[in-house]
């Protein structure tokens, strides 16, 4: 699996450098040196220090996967942290005008990253709207398209719950699998309680008449870095499936 956002990691011995957990900093200011967004953006997240590489990496590696299957006015990037994942829509996607970033808190390094962006692309911080607080706040936002990254165990399922009660378009990188909700126990015991829950998830997706898309980022950066990526009706790209 190839680095697309930082392809300076494909280079053999850099692939551990995206999976660090060292904090961006002058010292690693070294691996993002071209004049590219995602590498200006990377400078300047690493002079304020407020988060680690493997978050950086992570998030952009995510956005390039899903951000052509996900077309909508409004993004919400839920149980976001810091928020660059929704930031990354708001830098990238012109036609995006809104990303509400929803967390029960505000981390203090979301103020950084706003900094950051404003010294980069002084365009995002306008399109962006914190919501702290759960995930009722989105009940009367007019959300087409959400993302979460890492939403720890069953609040990757209430992020698909909102995404299916609003049929809206979803993409979602699961962490921290728990005793899953729907798996059947033959599936667990064939395939590993993961990756039976993310069949489960999948089912769930199709039944309620979405297609669904996996993909992942490379492994160096996290070993749970599976994607699943549901569209529904008018939102749904030509192209093939692939894993």
């Amino acid at each position: 699996m190839r680095f697309r956002s930082f392809p300076q990691f494909n280079q053999p011995g850099l692939g551990e450098v995206a999976g660090s957990k060292s904090r961006l900093s002058a010292a690693t200011l070294r691996h993002f040196t071209s004049e590219r967004m995602a590498d200006r953006l990377a400078r300047a997240l690493g002079r304020a220090g407020s988060m680690p590489i493997k978050e950086l990496v992570e998030s952009f590696e995510f956005f390039e996967r899903v951000r052509s299957l996900l077309r909508a006015p409004v993004v919400a990037d839920l149980m976001c942290g810091h928020g660059l994942v929704g930031a990354l829509f708001a830098v990238f996607e012109p036609n995006v005008k809104q990303v509400l970033l929803v967390d029960r808190r505000r981390p203090a390094n979301h103020d950084a990253l706003l900094e950051s962006l404003g010294r980069v692309a002084p365009w995002a911080p306008p399109r962006l709207r914190y919501l702290e607080g759960n995930l009722d706040l989105c009940a009367a936002e007019p959300i087409e398209a959400m993302v979460a990254v890492h939403a720890c165990g069953h609040r990757t399922d209430a992020c698909l719950d909102l995404a299916l009660e609003r049929g809206a378009q979803v993409a979602v990188m699961p962490c921290c699998y728990g005793p899953p909700r729907e798996a059947s126990p033959a599936l667990m015991a064939g395939l590993g309680t993961e990756l039976a829950t993310d069949v489960a998830r999948t089912y769930r997706l199709e039944s309620a008449g979405y297609r669904v898309r996996w993909r992942s980022i490379p492994p160096e950066v996290t070993p749970m870095g599976r994607i699943l990526v549901a569209q529904k009706g008018s939102s749904l790209q030509k192209g093939p499936l692939s894993v």
